[in-house]
């Protein structure tokens, strides 16, 4: 009701005078984490519905796209009005660190949520240990050899408390698991999870503690091993307390 309420202001403002009204306020980004290079998409939730211009001549009412700008780049969205969320294919040369999500409409009036969107590095590669411990000289650039390593899983996750830690065990799997010492990232398609790389694993196996900074409901998490195993987990609940 308030959504329509807020519309039909809208159109009442456009029919009196050229449009005038102030760019809606983000409200959330989800995923707020994605990771370099790969082909994502996150969906932006606004306060308002997007501004509406009416041409009562040619009996048309047309919504006002923004510009969306991500860490500095210019992203054509694409608008859910039932939901009031605007959907964005991010460009894969978005670098890694924090970026800000940034509205501007058409007269200039903007919104922004600095940092809003936390770009990830690319996963560290698979790099197996010989008997003394250092990196398998196979496994350097142009040695022609990769760990074999077919799988990596998340055993399942029970509910959560926002802002509490908690423990995860990750395991992978094939037949050079054992040999696996390396570190996954870490990722999550509700707010953001810490830390986002894990420790040395010993063996395959790595038992890991961390924490989620937002509360919702079939919150997933996301293990990549090097660029091409990638793993969830069962979905969960986040409460706020």
């Amino acid at each position: 009701m308030l959504r329509k309420i807020a519309l039909l202001s809208t159109l009442v403002l456009c029919a009196c005078e050229p449009y005038a009204s102030p760019a809606p306020n983000i409200v959330s980004i989800e995923p707020e984490e994605v990771v370099s290079g790969e082909a994502a998409t996150i969906a932006i939730q606004l306060d308002t519905p997007l501004p509406v211009k009416v041409d009562y001549g040619a009996r048309t009412a047309t919504v006002v796209m923004p510009t969306l700008r991500i860490g500095g780049q210019t992203v054509i969205p694409t608008y859910e009005e039932q939901e009031g969320t605007l959907l964005a294919h991010l460009p894969g040369s978005l670098s890694a660190g924090l970026q800000d999500v940034q509205l501007e409409l058409e007269d200039g009036s903007g919104s922004i949520r600095e940092q809003g969107l936390k770009v990830l590095p690319l996963p560290p590669e698979m790099e197996p240990r010989t008997a003394d411990g250092s990196t398998d000289p196979g496994t350097e650039p142009g040695g022609g050899r990769s760990l074999r390593v077919t799988d990596v899983r998340i055993e399942p996750i029970p509910d959560q408390i926002r802002g509490v830690p908690f423990s995860i065990t990750l395991r992978v799997e094939g037949p050079e698991a054992a040999l696996f010492e390396g570190q996954v990232q870490l990722s999550t398609n509700k707010g953001r999870i810490s830390p986002n790389l894990s420790r040395p694993f010993s063996k395959g196996l790595r038992l890991e503690q961390v924490v989620l900074d937002k509360p919702g409901n079939n919150v997933v998490l996301t293990v990549r091993v090097g660029a091409t195993l990638v793993a969830q987990s069962n979905p969960f609940k986040v409460s706020p307390k």
